[in-house]
């Protein structure tokens, strides 16, 4: 894995600058969110979430890929910049897919305590999700509307 020096709130915030949920967010907001997120390495084939489990955390991906298999066994990948694990956080329920290190990775992940404080203190970001979770919505609905 190639060294990103996440090491510190400032490249944290470089990194989340680049997250299409976090865009739009001053400096001051990326700042305050860096401070929230635990940075992490996983290797290739660990197991992030689990379909059916309870979340108790939201990862951001900073490097790496994920497989993401959901309950209708649709298989899709995930990036760098992309995010999962905020539908758990949000309900409180459980986890609708099963997310898997598909290679070594670097993570920031936040926790359910830190994420409402961040929904609290960073209302574009509530926005951010709304969007995100509308469009997940629209492709599963549009999925589902091809295979009836």
């Amino acid at each position: 894995m190639t060294g990103v020096g996440l090491r510190g709130t400032s490249g944290k915030a470089g990194l989340l600058k680049n997250v299409q949920l976090f865009q739009g967010l001053s400096e001051r907001q990326l700042q305050q969110i860096a401070r929230l997120a635990d940075e992490m390495d996983v290797p290739a084939g660990k197991v992030l979430a689990r379909a059916g489990e309870t979340g108790h955390e939201m990862f951001v991906i900073v490097e790496g890929q994920a497989s993401v298999t959901t309950s209708q066994r649709r298989t899709l990948q995930l990036g760098a910049g992309d995010f999962f694990g905020e539908m758990s956080l949000l309900d409180g329920g459980p986890r609708s897919a099963t997310v898997e290190a598909a290679t070594p990775m670097r993570l920031l992940v936040i926790g359910r305590r830190e994420f409402f404080s961040l929904l609290a203190e960073a209302p574009l970001i509530s926005k951010g999700i709304m969007r995100t979770l509308s469009q997940r919505l629209r492709k599963a609905d549009a999925a589902f509307s091809t295979c009836t």
